[in-house]
């Protein structure tokens, strides 16, 4: 978020004028004012020195409040010097209405133009400390009244977040609340009711503070997405054709064919296989083969 601070337009700088030589003239009526009574007050115990009492009064809120002012400015605040002002100031204003001697009237006239002094210096210092802390990063913006009167107790730990953890943008507290939220939901859907026993503990810490939001959300994410289903099993694979069963010619048939042609081989040594076949009413082919098997020399070993 972009922290630096838009410099002033020129009717902003012509009305703070305005206002300093108000202010400066609301000082000086002030002092004129006070000086004379603060001095008769003073005359008993500093005789003809008693001007000194108003006069060194009067500088000295001045200086504190300028200092403080400065220190304000540059981001060093140091709230004692602006008590010690303060101070000064309300001893300015007791000795004002002490000059009024009770009346009710005078001590209001004399006590006027202090108040309105350091309610101008606090409106001064008000605006410069918040410049200063908007360039600096450390101003917090303020929770709207609306959100407090609609969600008190969300809105009372919203708040407390900002402030524990230096979050000084109200939008950027939304938009982590937000997140802290939508883990929540995650957790409850996964785990159910119960889902603090079962979630790590870590990422309970997380959301409970509201510190880490993007890790712990990445987190709950990881945890609670489903694992993708398995692919489905390949289509089987057409098989192959099976083999036609090989024809075997029964033993017994194959057993008197085989007597008869060694018969016929024996009577005729050069029959052939077509001339086999059709004594032993078979294929040429049947009878070649036949002759040829039955002609072989057996295998030695």
């Amino acid at each position: 978020m972009d922290r630096t601070t838009m410099p002033l337009t020129r009717a902003q700088r012509v009305l703070a004028g305005v206002g300093g030589v108000f202010f400066a003239g609301l000082a000086g009526l002030g002092g004129y004012g006070s000086f004379a009574s603060v001095r008769d007050v003073a005359e008993p115990w500093f005789g003809a020195q008693a001007w000194i009492v108003p006069a060194g009064v009067d500088l000295g809120i001045l200086a504190l409040v300028s200092v403080a002012l400065l220190l304000e400015w540059l981001a060093m605040p140091m709230p004692a010097l602006r008590w010690m002002a303060f101070a000064f100031t309300a001893a300015t204003v007791w000795l004002n209405v002490s000059a009024a001697h009770g009346d009710i009237t005078g001590m209001v006239m004399h006590a006027a133009m202090p108040i309105l002094f350091i309610t101008f210096i606090e409106a001064v210092r008000h605006a410069i400390r918040r410049r200063a802390g908007i360039a600096a990063g450390t101003v917090r913006e303020g929770v709207p009244i609306a959100r407090w009167l609609l969600a008190p107790f969300s809105t009372f730990r919203l708040w407390r977040r900002m402030i524990l953890w230096q979050i000084t943008s109200y939008p950027d507290a939304l938009q982590a609340e937000q997140r802290r939220r939508h883990a929540l939901a995650l957790l409850d859907d996964h785990y159910g009711r119960k889902w603090k026993r079962k979630a790590p503990a870590d990422i309970t810490w997380m959301l409970k503070d509201g510190v880490m939001l993007d890790q712990a959300l990445t987190r709950v994410t990881d945890l609670t997405t489903p694992e993708p289903p398995p692919p489905p099993p390949a289509p089987p694979q057409p098989s192959a054709p099976p083999k036609p069963k090989k024809q075997t010619v029964p033993r017994s048939v194959a057993t008197d064919n085989e007597a008869r042609a060694l018969a016929l081989i024996d009577a005729e040594p050069n029959i052939t296989g077509a001339e086999l076949g059709r004594r032993l009413n078979i294929s040429s082919r049947q009878g070649q083969r036949l002759l040829s098997r039955l002609s072989s020399p057996a295998p030695t070993s």
